[in-house]
């Protein structure tokens, strides 16, 4: 679980290139007192800081940075209409665009020079010009490239841009030398200006393929509301900044206008596009008493709102928060490549030293040691290994978190790759968790509408859903209810309700002929619940139970209520099943995964549901200290098991299972205790999320695959063969490039089996 992000600053570092160069920062950074994680994203360009005792000190944690040899450029203010959508370093490429432009067009005589037959020829006049020009192409393409690999230098460290530069620059003095000596052979101006050039060009493209992959990221930055109309304590609307919201305060909403914040509506209704959240296309109802999220946008009609959270805590907010948080933490894979990086460039200086001392002992002249030491050390730059991971998981985190899918680490994308059961809560899950009263049943003489209020009357103001569902009933029923005297509830049994005799505003509870309570001798006691919880209570219900199993045989949930110490009556209610329920498991299937449903619910219930929706086992009347027993169990498979679930009581067991997913309609301490959540209630989002991981796992091995083979490739063959320097440092371009462009295929996916399109 990683850290709460509460006291964690971001900061850019755009002069990192391996991940050489995330190991110097993250290790200056963490020398500072207070500080407990930092993770520096090559794929982001930025540096996660969190600390103990308060939010970091910006000025210090750029004062590491700058120690390590890197720049910390300051953050663009912010726009007051809200975060731009642009990449903000398009300009910093442009600028590098040009200076590229330039150097091809200084570079362009040496390079035709090189080509032409006789090149060899009238080099006397022609040198100082060439020696010339290609200072200009080293110090117009490659400042920052020779900028970084002397900061690295004074901090005592090497990276990507010391491997090029020592080869760029070895190439160039070997021409200086060979010109002053009259060794054509060892002048090697045209590899100096090639190597800049395609380096240059390499880092140009990667960098935008990495801009594409940061789009995601930054829409969701976007989606945070920067302004809302607040309603001051007068009545007075005006508009000012999210930031001054605090819970409680109120706001309006407007037609084709975002939400600003949390809240819930106290006025008036709306229509509400909700799809930049859940995925979800189909406009929402929302009115009185529902809750709107922010990052939302209204469609139509007007309302007012009660703040539920600050501008810094609402869901989109928070989302952006998290999808960053997940984007800078680590794979395990990741780790890995970072330890061999972390070795690489010293190992390749000294292979390069090797490299030169090997050709010369073997007798080869000075041009052919010089030209493969320069190969080695430009082949053999480790930007493919520290791109493979980092890219893929920015991809797969900012596409995940565009269809409502939020990872809150990356590890957490090997761990669901590799599910091979998926253990389902059912309430709130698999069913809408909102329970609907389908029939009263009499036990006396009363009518159905007497039954209604009672029983609406005694759980007006129980938590419970089943409880809620029958208060429900009776106020969309018209009915007037009246407000127990003395109330109590038993967590999972039921309630009872007294009400004082005084209290006739809806007709009298109570009858005639009914015996007095000790403790409320003129009032009525109503008891609502289980029948355990009338046979507690020392209410008999045998003479009813018959009728109670017929009316619970499909499956139906049953609450039983007592008037002054005897059943009068049943209400039958049903959770019926999501919308998604079926094309969600179907979709687990396709997967090739098993899946098993772990509830608190009655077992009739949950064997009806498990047989409609063809799951391969359930177990049913569990206790949350059972359901993590059950995690346990299925986890003693080998392979690694995926607990979905929303409610508190689904908590312990997200927390112990290998991969815990929440419902994001759920309990917060659900969403706290999961590695991954879905922000709309639909369960289809559990299938897509194993899928994508499945895909970006994929990927990953992929890119590792290339960067590891590509090295192994290249370095014998740049030791032992003549590579031309050029060449080398167009296959190290193209290597970056291709694990950078193989990551962007994750931006592509689709909902497999979706036909409706109602996913972006």
């Amino acid at each position: 679980m990683p850290p709460s992000d509460a006291d964690s600053i971001s900061i850019p570092v755009p002069g990192m290139h391996c991940a050489a160069c995330t190991s110097a920062v993250e290790a200056a950074v963490r020398r500072v007192p207070g500080v407990t994680s930092v993770t520096a994203s090559l794929a982001t360009g930025r540096v996660l800081v969190q600390t103990r005792g308060g939010p970091p000190d910006p000025q210090v944690i750029r004062a590491a940075i700058r120690s390590a040899g890197y720049e910390t450029p300051n953050e663009t203010p912010p726009n007051p209409d809200g975060p731009s959508t642009a990449d903000p370093n398009a300009p910093h490429r442009r600028a590098e665009l040009v200076r590229l432009l330039i150097a091809v067009g200084l570079g362009a005589p040496i390079l035709f020079t090189h080509i032409l037959p006789a090149h060899g020829q009238h080099q006397g006049a022609w040198l100082p010009l060439q020696a010339g020009l290609a200072t200009a192409v080293l110090w117009v393409a490659g400042g920052e490239m020779f900028r970084g690999a002397w900061r690295a230098a004074a901090a005592l460290r090497a990276n990507m841009d010391t491997l090029v530069a020592l080869g760029t620059i070895t190439a160039f003095i070997a021409g200086v030398v060979g010109a002053a000596t009259g060794r054509p052979e060892i002048m090697h101006f045209d590899a100096a200006v090639m190597i800049v050039l395609l380096v240059a060009l390499g880092k140009h493209l990667e960098q935008r393929a990495r801009g594409q992959a940061g789009a995601s990221l930054r829409l969701l930055a976007a989606r945070v509301p920067q302004t809302a109309w607040i309603i001051a304590a007068d009545g007075a609307c005006e508009p000012g900044p999210v930031d001054r919201i605090v819970p409680g305060m109120r706001f309006r909403l407007l037609a084709d206008q975002p939400v600003p914040v949390d809240g819930r509506i106290t006025s008036g209704a709306i229509s509400i596009d909700e799809s930049s959240l859940t995925g979800e296309s189909l406009p929402v109802e929302r009115t009185i008493g529902q809750a709107v999220r922010s990052g939302t946008r209204v469609l139509s009609g007007t309302a007012e709102a009660a703040a539920l959270a600050t501008g810094a805590d609402s869901s989109a907010a928070r989302i952006a928060r998290l999808a960053e948080m997940a984007q800078a933490s680590r794979t395990p894979w990741q780790r890995l490549a970072d330890r061999v990086a972390a070795v690489f460039v010293p190992l390749v200086l000294m292979l390069g030293v090797g490299t030169a001392l090997f050709h010369l002992a073997r007798g080869a002249g000075a041009d052919a040691a010089l030209e493969r030491t320069v190969a080695v050390l430009v082949v053999a730059c480790p930007c493919a290994l520290g791109l493979a991971i980092p890219t893929a998981v920015l991809v797969t985190v900012s596409a995940a978190a565009r269809r409502g899918i939020l990872l809150r680490t990356a590890g957490a994308l090997e761990a669901a790759a590799r599910v091979g059961t998926v253990l389902i809560d059912k309430t709130g899950t698999l069913t809408l968790g909102r329970p609907r009263l389908t029939r009263i049943e009499p036990l006396s003489g009363l009518s159905q509408m007497e039954l209604l209020r009672l029983g609406a009357s005694a759980a007006r103001f129980s938590e419970h859903p089943l409880s809620q569902a029958v208060a429900q009933a009776g106020i969309e029923a018209g009915l007037t209810l009246e407000t127990p005297a003395r109330f109590e509830a038993r967590a999972g049994m039921g309630v009872l309700a007294q009400f004082d005799s005084a209290d006739r505003s809806a007709g009298p509870l109570r009858s005639s002929n009914s015996p007095p309570d000790e403790n409320h001798p003129a009032g009525l006691t109503l008891l609502l619940g289980s029948a355990r919880w009338l046979r507690e209570q020392g209410v008999t219900t045998a003479a009813w139970e018959g009728r109670a199993d017929a009316l619970t045989a499909d499956g139906s949930a049953l609450i039983w209520l007592a008037r002054d110490g005897a059943p009068c009556g049943l209400f039958v209610l049903q959770d019926p099943p999501h919308p998604d329920a079926a094309d969600a498991l179907r979709r687990l299937r396709g997967l090739g995964l098993r899946t098993h449903i772990l509830s608190g619910d009655r077992r009739a219930a949950v064997a009806v549901l498990a047989e409609a929706l063809r799951v391969d086992a359930f177990d049913a009347e569990l206790s949350p200290e059972e359901k993590v027993a059950g995690v346990q169990q299925a986890g003693r498979s080998g392979r690694p098991v995926a607990m979905v679930g929303d409610g508190i009581n689904d908590a312990p067991a997200l927390a112990v299972a290998d991969v815990g997913i929440a419902i994001g309609t759920g309990a917060d301490i659900a969403r706290e205790a999961s590695d991954i959540c879905l922000v709309g209630a639909s369960p289809r989002g559990i299938a897509e999320v194993l899928e994508l991981a499945r895909r970006s796992v994929r990927v990953m091995r992929q890119n590792l695959i290339w960067a590891f083979g590509y090295n192994a490739l290249m370095l014998p063959l740049a030791f032992f063969a003549s590579v031309p320097p050029a060449a080398a440092a167009a296959a190290m371009s193209i290597s970056s490039l291709t694990v950078v462009l193989n990551s962007l295929r994750l931006a592509r996916h689709r909902e497999a089996g979706s036909a409706d399109g109602r996913r972006p």
